[in-house]
């Protein structure tokens, strides 16, 4: 962790990055008892397994006062009824799609999340069941790590004959965990990234796609300060949650005690390529993050990866349309640029145009009025969520067109806090080139109070730096000779590819190590196992052997 400034003592409890084992490993005091309450929501359509569910919901030892259930049917005929083995809170709430009130999964769960009250909002899916211990599993990590999101550890099965009755009575008794060992059960893909990443402790939230829909919570202190589930989507919409979680500062934990049986194959197992398909190109449009999704360039999207930030004024506003033209003309063309600047007091009456004194503030407007990549707003917004960076850039100073790419390879690339750059000489050093990560942001904003300063919850959080920026082409536009035309060469594009290319061939060699390793380690436990058994067979054959000896004798 960066050491450039003074811990508080009041954020001694803070996680830093995703490290959540520095802060609580998952043990509880003795005697603890929740007091969080846990709202359920569960979206149902045409469910066979629905009873199922809710049998095993009922039969939780978690508090009957701190749990509701919320099923949302959304549109299943025939409609939905709540059996006789359901949480004493459940409520039902039917979706009228005929009356306007949309369709799907997401659409569902947005409605359900917005009726409940819970601290805690818990995801489940209706081909779900939990065992006796699962709510209470998931639900201490938030009354220890404020932004918790949890993951759940689920089996699959692909044949079962349960009735509402006998799930029940067997989660409340344990007898359900004895139908089927887990370990032997389908292996999700999501296991190998909890053992490259020590359980998400060392992923710096980047694996937030983990954190699926069948069984995951979030407290409700960050949901609220995301855009909530998006109804339009159809498939995926349990990831873009995740991501928008992410960004609000959510702390991702792997809860393998939580564990459940799912009724039924992984839709991956089965459609996984045209899933993929499908929700790739609706992850590109709102997720930046990872990479790969983009992949096409020079082009805008829903989300953008950077959002610049320049201010402007009227006595700035002669060189701000360079210091923009040279952002638009970045190798890493990614991003988005909100003006900063005083447009509502722009006169639009009759007046001498040559002479008003505004008028360079009119032409810097007419400049970008058509560019997509340019919005002119009044008040800076401070909070630029969902883009994953906000970039602050002085309205005197012009980036080299590989700027934003040498810096985003390493901010990015090395998963950073806030990067200061330190002006070009001759330049003030107020004139600051800043980067700040949302994610560290927002929950650096959680703690920031009249005893600890912003800059302090951020290092905190994530950490703070200082750079040189004699890497980035920083010029003074008050001084720089005028030029002509600003253009990006294609030697700075064939070099920012080149530099691309090689950050993801080093990523690619260390998930092969990763990989690698895991590989080992899953080889050296099946070694142990079999060596194990093998022994207790000897053991076993030898004892036999006397048995059957002295019973001769």
């Amino acid at each position: 962790m960066p050491k450039s400034l003074t811990r508080n003592p009041a954020l001694s409890d803070v996680v830093f990055k995703n490290r959540w084992r520095d802060v609580f490993d998952g043990t509880v005091p003795e005697g603890w008892e929740p007091t969080l309450k846990v709202s359920v929501v569960t979206a149902a359509f045409n469910s066979k397994t629905l009873d199922l569910t809710l049998a095993s919901l009922a039969a939780q030892d978690y508090p009957e006062e701190l749990l509701e259930v919320i099923v949302i049917d959304d549109g299943s005929e025939p409609a939905v009824e709540i059996g006789t083995y359901a949480p004493k809170n459940t409520r039902l709430i039917r979706v009228h799609e005929e009356l306007g009130e949309g369709w799907g999964r997401s659409n569902a769960l947005r409605i359900g999340i917005e009726a409940s009250d819970g601290d805690i909002i818990y995801w489940v899916d209706s081909d779900m069941i939990l065992f006796s211990d699962n709510v209470r599993e998931h639900a201490k990590w938030a009354h220890f790590i404020p932004e918790a999101a949890t993951i759940g550890h689920k089996g699959f099965i692909e044949e079962w004959d349960f009735t509402p009755e006998q799930v029940f009575e067997e989660v409340r008794s344990g007898e359900i965990r004895k139908h089927h060992d887990l370990e032997t059960l389908h292996r999700h893909w999501s296991l190998d990234i909890y053992e490259e990443t020590d359980d998400l402790n060392a992923s710096g939230g980047r694996n937030y796609s983990t954190h699926m829909g069948a069984c995951a919570t979030v407290t409700r202190s960050v949901y609220e300060q995301t855009f909530g589930q998006r109804p339009e989507l159809k498939l995926g919409d349990d990831t873009e949650i995740a991501y928008q979680i992410w960004q609000r500062g959510a702390v991702f934990i792997p809860v393998q005690s939580a564990q459940t049986y799912h009724l039924g194959r992984a839709t991956v197992q089965d459609k996984g390529r045209e899933v993929a398909h499908f929700n790739d190109v609706h992850f590109a449009q709102r997720m930046p993050i990872p990479r790969y999704r983009r992949a096409a360039t020079n082009r805008q999207w829903e989300v953008p990866f950077v959002t610049a930030v320049v201010k402007v004024d009227v006595d700035t506003a002669e060189v701000a349309r360079r210091c923009v033209d040279m952002l638009l003309n970045q190798t890493e063309s990614d991003l988005q640029v909100l003006l900063v600047g005083p447009w509502s007091t722009l006169e639009t009456g009759r007046r001498r145009v040559l002479a008003d004194p505004a008028v360079e503030l009119h032409l810097l407007q007419e400049w970008y009025r058509c560019e997509g990549r340019v919005t002119m707003v009044e008040d800076d917004p401070d909070d630029v969520f969902p883009s994953p960076y906000r970039l602050d850039v002085p309205v005197t100073l012009g980036l080299g067109p590989s700027a934003l790419n040498e810096i985003m390879r390493d901010v990015y690339g090395n998963d950073l806090g806030v990067v200061n750059y330190f002006p070009p000489e001759g330049v003030e050093q107020t004139e600051v080139l800043t980067i700040r990560p949302t994610q560290a942001y927002s929950r650096a904003l959680r703690y920031a109070s009249e005893t600890v300063s912003p800059i302090e919850a951020l290092d905190a959080v994530w950490g703070v730096e200082w750079r040189s920026s004699k890497e980035l082409g920083l010029i003074d536009l008050r001084t720089a000779e005028p030029v002509k035309k600003i253009t990006r060469g294609d030697s700075d594009l064939a070099m920012a590819d080149l530099r691309e290319q090689l950050a993801l061939a080093r990523q690619r060699i260390e998930n092969i190590r990763n990989r690698a390793h895991a590989n080992r380690k899953r080889a050296e436990i099946a070694e142990a196992r079999a060596e194990a058994l093998g022994i207790k067979r000897r053991v076993r054959n030898k004892v036999g052997r006397v048995t059957r000896g002295l019973r001769r004798s």
